[in-house]
């Protein structure tokens, strides 16, 4: 047993020998490395960094020009169809925040269009997504260049008639293709001031901020009406009766009529109404004391108004009602109605053609809702 006792300590102690010679070599290069470590070079005049494209506003993409990303910036000449341009598109607009979603993908809302001076500029209204390039034009040839997003060429046939900018792919892999798609879907009306004389008003989406149409006159409700800022379902007293907004099933267990537009968009539990699919209501006779419904989506959500038995109780931006962690929304409870046979109606007011993601109704049997202290 001492003979083996013997032998381990020998062989720890070779072990921890080679340690040591082993580290002193390393110390030993050490100078030797950090001589050969460059200095830093300061970048020349020349490097150019891509730079986030995302902009909180048209006049924030409108402050910003192109860098010669993949080839010299074109001489800032005006061409044969500068100006302002606006669609809306009828597709589903996007009412999700995406971090991974491709560049100009397709959506429904207002996009937005400039060429000027060899620099074009493209904006989606819902998400503030935005991108710009430079641009010359020889004959009916677009070509586009030098788009942060993407190193690709685009080549583009143009026609400009009757205020409207028509394009033509020639070739454009840029994002996938989907920057092709999204610039030849449509045609892209002139943003012309508007003309009494001849009646041409104002092409939608041309304005910097959409209006918001005013609110009837002030009159005295029938009823009470609360705003709260947040998800209703985890309240200090919630509403004892939930109906998710996409689940007429349930509702109807509940003796609650549920309806909604057929072009509303069905999203899980929820329902998102838009400009082309804008009202969803309930109808009970039950004996509730108050009903309420539940805005809660994303910060992308738009101006909504709510309608009790058909009279207009409230209107405003849903988004701006209440946000943490990313969310945005509130519940609108409407109490102190008599019993009897009720109607509560949201509709989107489509001006500003976001999309307004409503999650549920609720309704209470005594009082109405309670939020945490």
């Amino acid at each position: 047993m001492k003979a083996k006792m013997r032998r381990a300590t020998l062989v720890l102690a070779l072990f921890v020998s080679l340690g040591f010679i082993f580290l002193g070599g390393l110390l030993g290069l050490a100078p030797a490395a950090q001589a050969a470590v460059p200095p830093l070079q300061t970048p020349s005049p020349q490097t150019f960094s891509i730079t986030d494209t995302l902009a909180n506003s048209w006049q924030d993409v409108l402050a910003r020009t192109p860098l010669p990303y993949t080839a010299p910036l074109p001489k800032p000449v005006a061409g044969p169809f500068d100006g302002f341009y606006a669609k809306i598109d009828p597709a589903w607009p996007q009412w999700w925040i995406c971090r991974r979603c491709a560049d100009y993908r397709p959506a429904g809302g207002i996009w937005k269009l400039q060429f000027e001076q060899g620099v074009m500029r493209i904006y989606y209204d819902v998400t503030h997504w935005s991108s710009l390039a430079s641009f010359t034009v020889s004959g009916d040839r677009l070509t586009l260049f030098n788009d942060p997003y993407c190193g690709e060429v685009g080549e583009y046939s143009w026609t400009l008639a009757d205020g409207h900018l028509k394009l033509e792919t020639i070739s454009d892999a840029c994002a996938f293709g989907l920057r092709a798609r999204t610039l030849t879907q449509q045609a892209w009306p002139a943003c012309l001031p508007p003309d009494s004389a001849t009646g041409v008003a104002a092409s939608p989406g041309c304005a910097d901020e959409p209006a918001i149409p005013a609110a009837p006159a002030p009159a005295a409700l029938p009823v009470t009406v609360n705003v709260y800022g947040g998800d209703s379902r985890f309240f200090e007293t919630p509403p004892d009766v939930l109906v998710f907004a996409n689940s007429p099933l349930r509702a109807k267990r509940e003796n609650i009529d549920l309806t909604y537009h057929p072009e509303s968009i069905p999203f899980g539990l929820n329902r998102v109404i838009w400009w082309s699919g804008d009202w969803i209501e309930v109808s009970t006779e039950r004996p509730f004391t108050a009903m309420g419904v539940q805005f809660m989506g994303d910060p992308y959500q738009g101006w909504a108004r709510v309608l009790f038995d058909g009279v207009e109780v409230w209107r405003g931006d849903t988004a701006a009602i209440w946000s943490k962690h990313g969310r945005h929304g509130g519940y609108i409870e409407i109490s102190g109605f008599a019993p009897g046979p009720h109607t509560l109606r949201a509709e989107s007011l489509g001006s500003d053609y976001h999309p307004i993601q409503v999650a549920s109704f609720g309704f209470s049997e005594q009082g109405g809702v309670e939020q945490r202290k």
